[in-house]
């Protein structure tokens, strides 16, 4: 079995180069999954995103905070992918964090101003009456694709890893989200 370090090791590079995460939400009947950008804060680790309001995973999260989800990326060196899949706790962002959020967000997910710039929404479209919210999952279980044993028997299996665990590397990564100061923001 691949060793804690490693582990850690993959987990920030899914962390800091995926943009996608598919989300799993549910009303309390039926499932329902989502595809959504995402940036990755870390201490405690959140997954940070947003959405309309009126979207049906929004709706879901609303009445049953408990989400799960996958971060996967394909066309790496060696293997050629990996993945990871979560559970967590979601909720919207409050007005009280928006102005540092929105920062944090469009800050780490463009580094480049001039491709923030493209991309940037006035604040005004996340709070009151406008039509989208950020949403903050706090991850409580975190797995990785067991690459070992597929390469050994052919077995899909996951390896959790203990989100503590994932704290091992955040001082030593260099990546856009850990060079950003979202790192330090309050996981409210």
């Amino acid at each position: 079995m691949a060793e804690r370090k490693e582990l850690a090791e993959r987990s920030h590079y899914l962390l800091a180069n995926a943009r996608f995460m598919t989300l799993a939400t549910t009303d309390g009947n039926e499932p329902w999954a989502s595809t959504v950008n995402f940036v990755a804060l870390h201490q405690p680790l959140r997954l940070l995103y947003y959405s309309l309001r009126a979207a049906r995973h929004s709706l879901n999260v609303e009445k049953t905070p408990i989400v799960s989800g996958s971060i996967y990326m394909t066309g790496l060196p060696g293997f050629g992918l990996d993945g990871a899949q979560f559970t967590g706790h979601c909720h919207a962002v409050g007005p009280d964090q928006l102005a540092e959020v929105h920062r944090t967000y469009y800050e780490i997910n463009f580094p480049d101003e001039d491709t923030r710039r493209e991309w940037l929404l006035p604040q005004s479209e996340f709070h009151g009456t406008g039509p989208r919210r950020f949403s903050m999952v706090q991850v409580r279980n975190w797995w990785l694709l067991d690459i070992d044993r597929w390469l050994t028997d052919k077995h899909d299996q996951r390896i959790e890893v203990p989100v503590q665990d994932l704290h091992l590397l955040t001082d030593d990564t260099s990546s856009a989200s850990s060079a950003s100061s979202g790192r330090t923001l309050s996981s409210k």
